[in-house]
């Protein structure tokens, strides 16, 4: 199974997150907290 956000669910590792997360829409595993991706750690709450 393919690590995930906690809060928003979008793929951090795979296909999906190669072709379609990182490249069209800039996401990537936060430096803060693994388990979020850099969008929702930037988000409060």
């Amino acid at each position: 199974m393919a690590k995930k956000c906690k809060r928003c669910k979008v793929p951090l590792e795979g296909f999906m997150y190669r072709w379609i997360a990182l490249k069209l829409f800039g996401v990537k595993p936060s430096a803060k907290d693994p388990q979020l991706c850099n969008k929702c750690d930037d988000k409060p709450g």
